[in-house]
């Protein structure tokens, strides 16, 4: 179900989980900054996390073949290059809790992640309106056009 200037709510929703999704990034970055600090040990896992990553890009790159942009040039290395950066943030931001000793960085990673959310739902819905209104202008132009030649 569509609303004003095509906006769905599965668009809406989409983009929010984006948002969260390069939100939680940086904040497990964070995270894993605070770990080398505050519990070493936890370090070992970044070369299986840095794994986990490239396998996850591949099989990104693989099950969106065919859906998101099908022509993309060079697939599969951007999608594990994508994955090897995101996977060591997501990994580590499951153990903001274990690296604090006060529950103040989880409300403000989740307050990050929340934001970035928001900010997602508002970068979609000004493209989404933009190019309602383009493809209106493009319309009304033709329109004209075909008018001014018909009567002439």
């Amino acid at each position: 179900m569509s609303t004003r200037y095509g906006i769905t709510f599965s668009g809406l929703t989409l983009a929010a989980g984006a948002g969260v999704f390069c939100g939680t990034v940086p904040v497990g970055y964070a995270a894993g900054l605070a770990a080398i600090f505050t519990n070493p040990a936890l370090l070992a896992a970044l070369p299986g996390a840095l794994i986990l990553g490239v396998l996850a890009g591949l099989l990104v790159a693989y099950a969106t073949r065919s859906t998101i942009r099908p022509r993309m040039a060079r697939r599969y290395r951007r999608f594990v290059i994508a994955g090897l950066i995101m996977m060591p943030g997501f990994f580590f931001i499951g153990r903001i809790e274990e690296l604090a000793s006060s529950p103040a960085p989880s409300r403000w990673a989740i307050g990050f992640i929340l934001g970035c959310g928001l900010a997602g739902i508002t970068v979609h819905y000004r493209w989404c309106k933009r190019r309602a209104l383009e493809q209106h202008a493009r319309r009304v132009a033709e329109q004209r056009a075909r008018q001014n030649t018909s009567v002439a």
